[in-house]
């Protein structure tokens, strides 16, 4: 039924009603209006009768029912239309008949009838009843399930979620899970009414309001929701206390414009109300609570009551002919107002002449501020007031008070003054307080209005009128209408008074006028309609949302594509808009502030703007790929700009609005799959670096192992347990080869782990270039050192050639990254030396040129491969100032060669040039693919050419500048190589301040090599607190090392393989271990003497740089009196692992997996340096 029917209802039949609305029976409710013999008419019947009923309708079921035999007032059963009806009347003239029987849209068992039966004489069940089945018929399928305070209803509004998830348990109703049936039906039924609605409930008289009462209640509500009554509204107890109970008497009772105190704001404020309150009969035949149907009709007292004061001003000015008679006429209308004005004084503006000239006025020219202000009479105060002042002068400095001072200000400007308690401007002898106006209330606001008229040349204020408000009621807009209509007839009449006869007569000549232009006016109007018609065709059509608002954000008008964009009908609109609800109720909260500063922009600085928001309904749509639905925000993309007046004001807004919904759904996904991407990324690098560590540590373990056994087999005698015994030499050859392997293998499961390591920053862009001066034939030729066993084992023979192209352009030194290219050359090298280990033939030539001009591959018949994509070039200040070469490379050997189709798959990532590589010469697929990666970082490029059988040729060539220098004699014989920071390559690194040097083993001229590298690459910043005297025990003698390390087997290894290289060993599992072991030594003036630390970073306890934090703390402090030289040895190989270990303090940090015979040449001269830089200090 209508929402206005269901209201004019009977309380008592209202629950019923909806109790029907839910029901899957068919149900009606009848009425006979004078006795049964007359004709029957259907109050309600639900969606379930409808659906059964037959032409006859209910007259025919009536009748069929025998229903005018019923003389009783008792329950009936009958059959009808070939099902069983169960009959109830409700009160004098109602029945209620329910049908029972074989109802093709029962859903329910049988138990449900008595369940009807029951509700309809108000019996509550705290059973809650089980929603319709899904295989309801179509009828009851679409009945929409109404009662959340049992079941979970979509679609509720934030006020009825806040009521369902209130804590009813602290209240006197008790948790919700609890309440009766009627309770329920009650709470459910005023919160679907719009109407403000509310509930005393029970004998602890609990409140419960619906959404409607809010704005009635101020700042009371949803406090006082749950609340008794009596609490809630204390202030206005002793005013409904009676009416209250005698509803809960069982009366019904009435009442219109009853006044009633609250405080909903600042103030106490005088409201009034109609309610009626029905009281609500409970399952014991008692009144379980009442039903109050209110409204305030505050407005409309006051504005009656306003009006009627006007209108005694009005008769009492009409009849004044001179302004003094004006001004106690216009004090005795007021004295009327009893509740508005409080209290009123009235002041006339006159000339401020002294009495000595006053006979002779035209000798004195006029002075605007020769006036002054005399009072005339007052309302509601005593003449004997401090507050009445007779006379106040406008001249200068002779408004001491602050009644003169506001006098003067509302004269000199025209406009109103304030005087309130809120700002401390309204005196103590204003804040009056009289029992027979306002209710006996002190006043709080004082309004000090100039009253004017309008001569021929200006505008003249001619009386001061000082009028207290009502302290019982807000100076709102309705206040202000009032007192501005006051002023203004005040006005009039006295401008009506002061005009000649001349004037009135074209006063009466200009309302004519004014009236010719209002039938003008109209005219035009019918014009502006006739073009709105057309502008309202093109908007209704459009499929853009389109809106006119005005400057408070009120809608004027919007199309219906604004409507579907919000999803709301025309009548839900201006429902929202008539309740200056516009936009708190549609944008979303997250958006809502954002939103509200662009319509500020538009408003306030009447700029155009383009704003995105969302609204809090959901985006729903079909992908037309696949054909699923899909959801997500609704977003809408606003364009407004403001239409301004003449006098620069804004008149109105208008706008578009475009669904951007499915372009902000395709944004989300993309920025989605990015950040899945990118946390793969994160998550694989992260692997990669545990993988790492974990591999490195066990390796170094079996390179140390493998070098002891080797040192051991090559002494004269071997020592097996406690005997001295010789091995047989087959046997020790058996025994040295076998270690010469687990060295091969451990050192190829390090190059893959450098490779991850280094396609890892390869992917995250984190790989730069660092250039430095070098040699290339050396770089090569340290290269073949490098893996001096490993071909020698292969008996291959390998040569470096020098090409003509090198030679004639007298390249010596020049500038690149060393790391880079060493890299890049040992991938080649390890790749010849695995496919030429099985030819018979096995040769390996690396060739050497040099050029101006970008190679092209023709020399060694090769195409190179394209660049995969343009990388940032090296910042010019890492180059020197030298000439730019090209060096080009060829790695050529003996081997099988390469077809056609296995040189398609090199250079890719995880590519090998055939299954069959893998299974017969092992690798990742990485080592050609990062070479490539690393000549593109160089300005270079790689490519191959390959004759299948016979041999393949991999060239390479990158960008280099000459290095130009004053190069000595003795410089060319040292030859020093400087190496940049690099994150992986063939052999172990040793990391420090000023860069890198790669650890080989101090035998021949590598040794002397290396010597030359650390001299000038092993690098430092810290500084001691004491300075030692440079001593060559630990540079060339016997060292004392300290090893701190957790692993116990790595501890082992590493201690034994020092000891065996004339090192005196310490260990210390952890930090503390290792801080407490350097308070015994001469560093802290101790006897043990110690010259260099080997600190693992990984530890429990104290981890490796807190350790070295306190370390280097300690010397800053003196406690330690000397620069402890401090190594990292550590399988964390990132960079930026290496530079935040360097930044700690350590002096140089060393990768695992590295063998001792390398690192012990690194120690000595790390000591070495370190004693220098003291003595030079």
């Amino acid at each position: 039924m209508a929402e206005n029917g269901f209201l004019d209802l009977p309380a008592e039949l209202r629950a019923l009603v909806s109790f029907f609305d839910d029901d899957t029976r068919a149900s009606v409710l009848v009425e006979f209006p004078n006795g049964r013999n007359d004709r029957v008419e259907k109050i309600y019947g639900n969606k379930a009768f409808q659906a059964i009923s037959g032409k006859g309708g209910v007259e025919q079921l009536v009748r069929e029912l025998g229903c005018e035999k019923w003389k009783d007032s008792t329950s009936h059963t009958g059959r009808a239309q070939r099902k069983e009806w169960r009959c109830k009347p409700v009160g004098k003239k109602h029945w209620a008949l329910v049908c029972v029987g074989d109802a093709p849209v029962a859903t329910e068992p049988q138990a449900q009838d008595e369940e009807c039966h029951h509700g309809s004489q108000g019996a509550t069940s705290n059973a809650p009843r089980k929603p319709e089945s899904s295989e309801a018929s179509p009828s009851s399928s679409t009945v929409r399930l109404m009662d959340w305070t049992r079941f979970d209803v979509p679609g509720l509004s934030p006020y009825l979620l806040f009521v369902k998830n209130f804590d009813w348990a602290s209240t006197a109703v008790g948790s919700m899970d609890t309440w009766s049936m009627q309770l329920r039906l009650v709470v459910v039924s005023i919160m679907r009414n719009p109407a403000p609605r509310l509930i005393i409930w029970g004998e602890g008289k609990t409140f419960i309001h619906n959404e409607a009462c809010a704005p009635l209640f101020g700042s009371k509500h949803p406090g006082c929701l749950g609340k008794p009554v009596q609490e809630a509204f204390a202030e206005a107890w002793s005013g409904i206390d009676a009416i209250i109970e005698s509803a809960y008497q069982g009366q019904t009772t009435s009442h219109a414009h009853l006044p009633l105190t609250l405080r909903r704001s600042e103030i106490e404020e005088e409201t009034f109300w109609d309610f009626t309150l029905l009281p609500i009969v409970g399952t014991d035949g008692r009144v379980a609570g009442i039903i109050d149907e209110l409204s305030e009709s505050t407005s409309v007292v006051r504005a009656e009551r306003r009006r009627h004061s006007l209108l005694h001003v009005s008769e009492r000015l009409t009849s004044a002919d001179t302004l003094k008679e004006l001004w106690a006429r216009l004090l005795t209308g007021l004295d009327f107002a009893i509740e508005d004005v409080p209290f009123a004084m009235v002041y006339s503006v006159v000339d401020d002449v002294p009495e000595a000239i006053s006979s002779n006025l035209n000798v004195y020219p006029y002075c605007p501020t020769d006036r002054k202000a005399v009072f005339e009479g007052g309302v509601g105060c005593s003449l004997d007031n401090d507050a009445v002042t007779k006379e106040i002068s406008f001249g200068k400095n002779k408004c001491p008070s602050v009644i003169s001072d506001a006098c003067y200000r509302a004269w000199s400007s025209g406009e109103p003054a304030m005087l309130s308690v809120s700002d401390n401007t309204l005196p103590e002898n204003l804040k009056l307080q009289s029992p027979e106006r306002a209710n006996g209330c002190q006043v709080r606001n004082v309004l000090v209005r100039p009253i004017s008229i309008q001569t021929k040349s200006r505008r003249e204020v001619v009386g001061i009128l000082f009028l207290a408000l009502d302290p019982r009621c807000p100076y709102d807009s309705e206040s202000q209408a009032w007192v501005q209509v006051l002023t203004d007839l005040i006005a009039k009449s006295a401008t009506l008074i002061t005009l000649p006869e001349e004037q009135k007569r074209a006063q009466k000549l200009a309302d004519e006028i004014n009236s010719a232009l209002a039938d003008q006016l109209r005219m035009s109007t019918l014009q502006v309609e006739a073009s709105d018609a057309k502008f309202s065709r093109m908007a209704e059509t459009s499929p853009i949302g389109m809106f006119l608002s005005a400057a408070d954000g009120h809608p004027l008008y919007v199309n219906n594509a604004y409507l579907e964009m919000l999803g709301e009908t025309r009548e839900q609109f201006n429902s929202r808009a008539s309740q200056s609800i516009v936009w708190h109720d549609i944008v979303h909260p997250d958006d809502l502030e954002r939103f509200l500063e662009a319509w500020k922009q538009v408003v306030k600085q009447k700029t155009p703007i383009t704003v995105e928001y969302r609204l809090k309904r959901p985006w729903i749509s079909l992908d037309r790929i696949s054909g699923h639905e899909i959801s997500g925000e609704y977003w809408l993309l606003a364009n407004a700009f403001p239409e301004i007046s003449s006098e620069g004001k804004v008149v109105t807004v208008q706008g578009w609005l475009t669904d951007i919904s499915h372009r902000k759904f395709i944004e989300n996904l993309l920025s989605q799959r990015l950040e899945d991407a990118l946390e793969n990324k994160r998550q694989t690098e992260n692997f990669i670096d545990m993988t790492s560590h974990e591999m490195r540590n066990p390796l170094s373990a079996i390179l140390q192992s493998a070098d002891s056994i080797l040192s051991n087999l090559n002494s004269a005698g071997v020592p097996i347990l406690t005997e001295q015994m010789t091995i047989r030499h087959d046997v020790a050859e058996e025994i040295i080869d076998a270690a010469q392997t687990i060295i091969l293998c451990g050192q190829h499961q390090k190059r893959i782990v450098d490779d991850i390591l280094t396609l890892s920053k390869l992917d995250a862009s984190l790989l730069v270039i660092s250039p430095d001066k070098v040699q290339p034939p050396k770089l090569v030729q340290k290269a073949f050192k490098m893996y001096e066993s490993e071909i020698s084992r292969a008996g291959i023979t390998t040569r470096l050639c020098l090409e003509p192209s090198y030679q004639d352009l007298n390249v010596d030194w020049v500038i690149l990254d060393s790391s880079r290219l060493l890299q890049v050359i040992i991938n080649l090298l390890t790749n010849a030396v695995k496919f030429t280990q099985h030819s018979k033939t096995r040769n390996i030539n690396v060739s050497l040129g040099a050029s101006y001009q970008r190679p092209t591959g023709r020399h060694h018949r090769v195409e190179f491969i394209p660049p995969r994509h343009s990388r940032p070039q090296t910042p010019k200040s890492e180059w020197a100032e030298g000439e730019e070469l090209f060096l080009q490379f060829a790695v050529q050997d003996s081997g099988r060669g390469l077809s056609d189709e296995e040189m398609k798959s090199l250079f890719q990532r995880f590519k090998q040039a055939s299954p069959k590589t893998y299974k017969r010469y092992g690798g990742s697929g990485l080592g050609l693919f990062i070479s490539r990666e690393l000549c593109e970082l160089q300005g270079g490029q790689i490519g191959v050419s390959s004759v299948h059988g016979k041999s393949t040729t991999f060239t390479f060539f990158v960008r280099a500048k000459r290095f130009i220098t004053n190069v000595t004699d003795e410089d060319k014989a040292k030859r020093p190589v400087l190496h940049s920071f690099s994150s992986a390559s063939a052999s172990p690194v040793a990391y420090g301040r000023r860069g890198s040097v790669q650890l080989t083993p101090s035998s021949g001229a590598m040794e002397d090599e290396l010597s030359s590298q650390q001299t000038t690459s092993v690098n430092r910043a810290t500084q001691s607190s004491k300075t030692r005297k440079p001593s060559k025990s630990g540079s060339t003698g016997l060292l004392h090392v300290l090893v701190v390390e957790d692993n116990l087997i790595n501890q082992k290894v590493m201690s034994q393989q020092l000891r065996r290289a004339g090192c005196v060993v310490h260990l210390a599992n952890h930090g503390e271990e290792c801080l407490s072991f350097l308070q015994k030594t001469t560093f802290c003036e101790s006897a043990t003497r110690l010259d260099i630390v080997l600190l693992d970073l990984e530890m429990p306890t104290m981890d490796g740089l807190t350790c070295i934090r306190h370390i280097r703390q300690r010397q800053a402090e003196g406690s330690i009196q000397a620069h402890v030289p401090v190594i990292a040895v550590t399988a964390n190989a990132r960079s930026e692992q290496i530079s935040v270990a360097i930044d700690a303090g350590m002096d140089s940090v060393v990768t695992k997996p590295f063998r001792i015979p390398e690192l012990v040449p690194q120690m000595r001269n790390l000591i070495h340096e370190i004693e220098m830089q003291d003595f030079a200090q």
